[in-house]
């Protein structure tokens, strides 16, 4: 009777609470789309705002299959001059949110800088008209505000539209303003630029004019005034103004650089990316700025009206009870020598040798000189298979290297090929003009010239293709390389690669060998990436004898020199 009387309470009380958050339906977007997402694109992620608005996000993904699986970035530039603050350093970056069965997790971050509009949405006391107007960057406001409007935005999704944000197992996402890394991984490009554009000054711009992807100083750019978000190019990951128009706020205190690593001071907030009144000689994915909490003139928060920001899509690290035991368990698998591995292993290995030298007993002394034994073989196949490994990332170097050379040959065979051939129809018509069936002679040579060159253009646009693949994919491996193998190293294995490539009747590849080398070293000493000064020394490299490759490689055959 007592368990029927539960369950009829129980049942009661349900009616009575009536649908759960999760039953409730997200409310309607009602802006129309270009004041919030101008640009729409595959892979958007659309969350719904108050007031009928919404805010679009882009997926950032990142690599890695096991729960402690994080990414190593190189962040910050050479530039002296502002090395103190912008300076090269290696940190590890990992996504929030699982991707189903693929080997990789992903945090998402605002597609464009957050808008008048967007904020008045959660922080009015009535709804903003949607206009073009309010699509300008929100500024004005402190970190702490903006701090707070994620704060209201979360809580406003998780009771308004609470299945709108991506989860993790259970556990819905929030938002927050991004960390610096979170922000300059995006802002270079992510996974969708080659390692060499990664680390260069700007993410790459086709058309090379900074003014068509960033509002900066300049009469002929933003002119010292705000413009709404989306009306340039995107970067790759297909992010607006991330570079200038308003500069964002970032999540974490400043910190100085000390040559790799973060000073241990904490200083103010940081923003990131330059505004309208930064010269284009200073727009760069690495330009950061410190600025004071507070503003003591005024007594309160500082705000500028060049300052703005973006949001980011997270999720807790530790989501379930589940998680929690798999973290647990990828972690006691994880290694536990840390620093310079060699260097640990070479440590303890001679602290073995110090304590069996003055142990006492004569068994224990047996045991530990067995096991010193074990440890020695042990880190000499270590050793032989680093070696190995070192040669065989040098070969690959110089088939790169050389892959990159033989495309461009390709390349200007093709389009002396494409000359010779105009030149043969310009010297015929010239002859054919005047002449008996002249004008029909010379329409039929313009359609053949016209047939081939067409043929043509698409296979030097594919050489072009395989050869711009060819210089990243040797970009970055020396970039790689140059990050986990030390000169010394390198120097050692080089000469064995050469003596190997001699053996094998493949000495046309030692220049492409030593010259890997050496772009390795110069990487290492400059700590930037040059594509094209790497590409100009590879073409410099004097032709040796070396197998016959056709001028159409794996596309196809050789194109006829036949005129039209």
């Amino acid at each position: 009777m007592n368990a029927i009387i539960f369950l009829i309470t129980t049942a009661a009380c349900c009616l009575m609470m009536g649908p759960t958050l999760a039953d409730t339906p997200a409310p309607a977007i009602t802006w129309p789309e270009k004041l919030y997402n101008p640009t729409p694109a595959a892979g958007d992620l659309i969350l719904p705002l108050a007031c009928g608005g919404a805010m679009a996000f882009r997926p950032v993904e990142i690599p890695g299959g096991n729960l402690l699986d994080d990414r190593q970035v190189e962040l910050g530039q050479t530039d002296d001059a502002r090395g103190y603050k912008e300076g090269r350093r290696l940190s590890h970056l990992a996504g929030a949110f699982s991707m189903g069965t693929a080997a990789a997790r992903r945090y998402y971050i605002a597609k464009y800088e957050t808008t008048r509009d967007q904020y008045a949405a959660l922080t009015a006391d009535t709804c903003p008209q949607p206009a073009m107007r309010g699509r300008l960057p929100m500024t004005e406001v402190s970190w702490f505000d903006a701090v707070d409007f994620t704060r209201r935005y979360t809580e406003w999704l998780l009771t308004k539209a609470p299945t709108a944000l991506p989860r993790e197992e259970q556990e819905p996402g929030f938002l927050r303003l991004p960390t610096e890394e979170e922000w300059e991984f995006a802002t270079r490009g992510g996974l969708a630029v080659d390692d060499t554009d990664f680390l260069a000054t700007v993410f790459p711009m086709p058309d090379g004019d900074l003014a068509r992807y960033a509002w900066h100083e300049s009469t002929g750019s933003a002119a010292g005034e705000l413009h709404p978000v989306g009306l340039l190019k995107p970067n790759p990951l297909g992010l607006y103004d991330v570079l200038g128009n308003a500069a964002e706020m970032t999540l974490a205190p400043f910190h100085l650089d000390r040559r790799g690593r973060p000073h241990g001071q904490p200083g103010g907030f940081v923003s990131r990316g330059g505004d309208v009144f930064t010269p284009a000689s200073q727009i760069g994915s690495a330009v950061r700025q410190e600025h004071n909490y507070f503003n003591a003139t005024t007594g309160r928060a500082k705000a500028l009206d060049s300052l703005g920001f973006r949001l980011v899509i997270t999720a807790p690290v530790i989501v379930s009870a589940a998680r929690l035991d798999a973290i647990k368990e990828s972690w006691s698998g994880l290694p536990s020598l840390t620093g310079d591995v060699r260097a640990d292993s070479d440590k303890a290995l001679a602290e073995l040798q110090e304590v069996a030298r003055q142990s006492q007993d004569e068994a224990l002394r047996t045991r530990l000189e067995l096991i010193q034994r074990n440890v020695e073989q042990a880190h000499a196949g270590l050793n032989e298979a680093r070696a190995r490994t070192v040669r065989a990332l040098l070969r690959m170097g110089a088939f790169m290297g050389k892959r990159v050379v033989t495309d461009g040959k390709r390349a200007e065979v093709l389009q002396g090929l494409m000359g010779l051939a105009q030149s043969n129809f310009d010297t015929f018509a010239k002859q054919a003009q005047g002449s008996r069936n002249g004008a029909k002679l010379i329409a039929e040579a313009r359609d053949a010239l016209a047939e081939k060159m067409t043929k043509w253009q698409g296979m030097l646009a594919e050489i072009e293709q395989g050869m711009a693949s060819s210089l990243s994919y040797y970009g970055d491996m020396v970039v790689n390389v140059g990050r986990d193998y030390g000169a010394a190293e390198v120097g050692a294995e080089l000469k064995v690669v050469d003596e190997e490539l001699k053996t094998k009747d493949n000495a046309y590849l030692i220049p492409y060998a030593d010259l890997f080398a050496r772009h390795l070293e110069a990487y290492r000493q400059a700590g930037a990436a040059d594509k094209a000064t790497w590409q100009q020394d590879l073409l410099q490299i004097e032709p040796t004898v070396a197998p016959v490759e056709p001028a159409g490689g794996s596309a196809g055959k050789q194109p006829s020199t036949t005129p039209p």
